[in-house]
């Protein structure tokens, strides 16, 4: 019986504070997941390599240098109404017009080469 509360336990504890789910990106946030990693590791690579996709959202990206970024929270955290309001970079056939916008991957200083699905 003591086995199994504190497998119990266990399990509670990594539920409420390790479990974690993908989440997807938007364009902003990717833009700045990108320029944060460029300049905490002083990254010298002129664009992302690959675009990291799951269920047809983007969720991270690959960058030259080697570095793998994928968007995670804890599942027991709340979306803030700030996210839930923003829509995901999705990969329907709406993409290239979502890029052509003033907010392109290419105005923001992002290009990739190629889309990895997860």
């Amino acid at each position: 019986m003591l086995g199994f509360w504190l497998a119990l336990v266990t399990y509670a504890i990594w539920y409420l504070f390790k479990a974690k789910t993908i989440q997807p990106l938007t364009l902003d946030d990717l833009a700045l997941t990108w320029k944060i990693h460029k300049h905490q590791t002083k990254c010298k690579a002129s664009h992302i390599h690959t675009l990291l996709v799951k269920d047809n959202e983007v969720v991270g990206f690959k960058c030259e240098c080697g570095h793998e970024t994928i968007q995670k929270r804890l599942i027991t955290q709340n979306v803030s109404t700030y996210l839930k309001g923003s829509i995901p970079l999705s990969l329907s056939p709406k993409i290239k017009s979502v890029l052509n916008t003033k907010n392109s991957l290419e105005n923001l200083g992002l290009q990739y080469s190629h889309i990895k699905r997860i």
